[in-house]
C-alpha cells in the first residue's frame, strides 16, 4: 500500500514537471453576416461577432470548413480563405478594431480584446502579399487574417496564432464593406456560413522544458522512496 502511494506521488510530480497538454477544442458556426467590428451588439452593420473566452491561453490554432460556402456582396461563393471571391478587400476598421488590407474578401478574421476596446485602433495589417506565414502574433484590437488555418488553400501547415497579454475575448467575423473598401457595411448581402473548430492551449500547458523547482524535488522524493521501499522488500527474510 506504502509502495502503491509512493509512486503514485512519483507519477504525479512527473506529470506536473513534464506539464500535460491541456490544448482543449471548440467548434463554432461564424455566419456570412457577422460583422467582426460589432462587438456585442455595437451600433455598426451585420450581427454580432462570434465571441470566444480566451482567458489564460497562450495560443490558438484553427481548422475551418472547406469548400466555397459564402458570399458576399453579391459576388461568388468563397472559402474561408477567401479564395473565389471576386475581388481583394481595403477595410478601414471601426469600433476601436483595425482596419485590414487583403487579396480575397469574404475570408474568416479574427481580433482580440480586453475588455471594452480603447477607442484607438492599432495599425491596420495588411495581407495582400500572400497569408502563408506559420504563426502570427497580432496586437490587441488588430483584425487579422485567419481564413481556414493553413498556410495554403485547403493545404499546407497549421498556422499558430499567439494570444497578445492581457487578451480575454476573441471575436470572430467577416470585415465586408461596400464595393469591398471603406468602413465596415454592406452585411445584409451575404449569405453562409463557416464551421470553424479552434484548438486552444493553455498558458504553461504542454510546453516541456525545465521543470519547477518544487516540481524536481517532489518527483525525486517520490521516486526515492519507491526505491527505498522496494531496497526494504528485497531485504525482509521469507520464512516458510
Amino acid at each position: 500500500m506504502k509502495l502503491n502511494l509512493l509512486l503514485a506521488a512519483a507519477a504525479s510530480a512527473a506529470g506536473l514537471a513534464l506539464g500535460a497538454s491541456a490544448a482543449q477544442a471548440a467548434t463554432v458556426t461564424v455566419n456570412a453576416s457577422d460583422d467582426l467590428y460589432n462587438l456585442s451588439g455595437a451600433s455598426l452593420p451585420g450581427d454580432s461577432a462570434v465571441a470566444i473566452n480566451v482567458t489564460g491561453l497562450t495560443s490558438l490554432t484553427f481548422s475551418a470548413s472547406t469548400g466555397a460556402t459564402v458570399t458576399v456582396n453579391g459576388g461568388n461563393y468563397n472559402d474561408a480563405d477567401g479564395a473565389g471571391s471576386v475581388s481583394g478587400e481595403f477595410n478601414t476598421g471601426a469600433n476601436g478594431i483595425s482596419g485590414i488590407t487583403t487579396s480575397t474578401a469574404g475570408f474568416l478574421a479574427g481580433t482580440f480584446v480586453s475588455g471594452s476596446p480603447s477607442p484607438t485602433a492599432p495599425t491596420a495589417l495588411d495581407f495582400s502579399g500572400g497569408t502563408s506565414f506559420a504563426s502570427l502574433s497580432p496586437l490587441l484590437q488588430q483584425a487579422f487574417f485567419i481564413g481556414d488555418g493553413l498556410t495554403g488553400d485547403a493545404t499546407g501547415a497549421t498556422q499558430t496564432f499567439y494570444v497578445p497579454t492581457g487578451a480575454t475575448t476573441l471575436f470572430l467575423g467577416l470585415t465586408d464593406a461596400c464595393g469591398y473598401s471603406g468602413a465596415p457595411s454592406c452585411f445584409s448581402d451575404n449569405f453562409g456560413s463557416f464551421s470553424v473548430t479552434t484548438a486552444r492551449v493553455a498558458t504553461g500547458a504542454g510546453m516541456g522544458g525545465v521543470p519547477e523547482p518544487a516540481s524536481w524535488a517532489l518527483m525525486i522524493a517520490g521516486f526515492g522512496g519507491a526505491g527505498a521501499a522496494l531496497r526494504q522488500r528485497r531485504r525482509t527474510p521469507v520464512f516458510a
